[in-house]
């Protein structure tokens, strides 16, 4: 039986599209797909992949706008496919979207493209929203299908016009409910690892520590929170660019006791365990992966109510949403769940429920292998394949 080759292609190596690309080529049907990927060297991912047996290409891409380092990137793109012969490709994130989908075009295969989070979603101009809007609607026309990650990934590319809804699908993130549910962690182990005492409550949070996610006012809640209640602690699983600055603003609080950094690991799930709350300060998000993990983990959440956040977290249900960037309103959330165990408990076992219901990463796996077939079925390339192997 011949198995549809699919190459997958991303300039993000860390973060939330890595652990979205380990959980999709854990679970895609290997009987029926062959799976490849093409990243940078730089960052854990091409490691990662390679030991789940995945043969990866390295394709080195820059984040930033180089007119001569991309064009270089798209040659390297367009050639590798070219190389390959892929049935399909599948695009991850902005950079490689941009020059997989020309590159993919031009070899005559068709692809699918997921930004993980439209550019023009972020804090930057009006200007800039629309320039980036611009590439992406000029680039749209070379590739067959757009995943959105949530609804509002959706409509704000309804908004400006990247494409129309024949072409676009949203496609929510997953996890893989059965690993939070079935680990079992030595919690004091971990309680030592930090040096918080036994008994104390714990806020987490698990992100980057970049301008997306906002530490800084992770670091200003828990100085609001540390002032009002003595045994609490803060973790933030995690590094990033801004990893100095929040330092230096922990020193500057004499937090250096009472929060603490873990820097990239490869067992989030064991932080996770030693969670009272789990919270997220995002200034913007497509979707927000992470509220996922918390909830399979019965976490009690506090969120800022931005993009896709509120598709996971229903105020008052599973979790509290806070405009982002209000200090006080995201301190006295925390402060009011660590002083009613039945609301914490609620939120806990809401949250499970949400995430059973609608974030399965099998649900994932089916929509996507869904749209395989379609384009397998209108390419005239991959039509046998996918008539005798799917």
């Amino acid at each position: 039986m011949n198995k549809i080759k699919i190459l997958h292609i991303t300039q993000a190596t860390i973060g939330g599209t890595l652990e979205y690309l380990k959980l999709f080529f854990a679970h895609i049907d290997r009987d029926k797909y062959e799976v490849c990927l093409a990243c940078p060297s730089y960052g854990p991912m091409k490691e990662e992949i390679e030991k789940m047996g995945i043969k990866v290409y390295p394709l080195e891409m820059s984040r930033e706008i180089s007119i001569r380092e991309d064009l270089k990137s798209f040659i390297e793109v367009k050639n590798l496919i070219k190389n390959i012969k892929p049935d399909i490709v599948h695009l991850h994130s902005s950079k490689a979207g941009i020059l997989g989908k020309i590159a993919a075009y031009l070899n005559g295969v068709p692809c699918i493209y997921n930004a993980h989070g439209w550019a023009f979603s972020m804090n930057v101009s009006e200007k800039k929203k629309n320039v980036y809007a611009l590439i992406e609607k000029l680039t749209s026309i070379f590739c067959n299908h757009i995943v959105n990650i949530s609804d509002y990934e959706y409509q704000l590319a309804k908004k400006y016009k990247i494409a129309n809804d024949k072409k676009m699908v949203t496609i929510h993130n997953g996890i893989d409910i059965d690993k939070y549910n079935n680990q079992v962690y030595k919690n004091e182990d971990t309680l030592k690892e930090l040096n918080i005492p036994k008994d104390s409550l714990i806020v987490g949070m698990i992100a980057r520590i970049s301008e997306q996610k906002n530490p800084i006012e992770f670091i200003e809640i828990a100085n609001e929170v540390c002032s009002k209640i003595d045994n609490v602690y803060f973790i933030l699983v995690g590094d990033g660019e801004l990893r100095d600055q929040v330092e230096s603003l922990i020193s500057n609080y004499k937090l250096e006791d009472k929060v603490k950094i873990t820097g990239w690991t490869d067992d989030v799930k064991k932080y996770l365990a030693i969670f009272d709350i789990g919270i997220l300060t995002s200034r913007w998000e497509g979707f927000g992966l992470v509220l996922a993990e918390y909830m399979a983990a019965s976490k009690p959440i506090v969120a800022s109510n931005v993009g896709g956040i509120p598709e996971l977290i229903i105020d008052k249900y599973n979790g509290i949403l806070v405009e982002s960037d209000d200090v006080e309103k995201f301190s006295s959330s925390i402060i009011q769940i660590t002083q009613n165990k039945e609301l914490s408990n609620k939120y806990g076992s809401n949250g499970l429920k949400v995430v059973n219901e609608k974030f399965n990463i099998q649900n994932v796996i089916d929509k996507h292998e869904n749209l395989y077939v379609t384009i397998c079925n209108k390419s005239n390339t991959t039509k046998r394949k996918c008539e005798r192997g799917i």
